[in-house]
């Protein structure tokens, strides 16, 4: 869990501009990546990232300071996993299949 917290912060110092708001794009780049890239709307600076296992359980959370953030799920277990950007009443969900071995 601390080295997805410290890639997470990694990847928020990550982070360039897109013309191209609302999308998520799950993007593989190396053999050993899972990553996922999140492009938010204008409205969800700021908002609460919070990451959870299939179960439930809260793996970790942060806010997004910019419009895009980039997770790397390359050191988490196989499994389902859910991605939730909350701000004020705005909430947006996603779900994140890692296919770690």
């Amino acid at each position: 869990m601390k080295t997805l917290i410290k890639v997470l912060v990694a990847g928020c110092l990550f982070i360039t501009s897109s013309a191209i708001a609302d999308d998520i794009i799950p993007a593989p780049v190396y053999k050993q990546r899972e990553l996922f890239v999140i492009k938010a709307q204008k409205k969800f600076k700021g908002a609460k990232v919070e990451v959870f296992q299939a179960n439930g359980e809260l793996m970790t959370s942060q806010n997004l300071q910019k419009r895009k953030m980039i997770i790397d799920f390359g050191s988490v277990q196989q499994g389902t996993y859910v991605i939730r950007l909350t701000k004020g009443d705005d909430v947006q969900e996603f779900q994140y299949i890692s296919k770690q071995k």
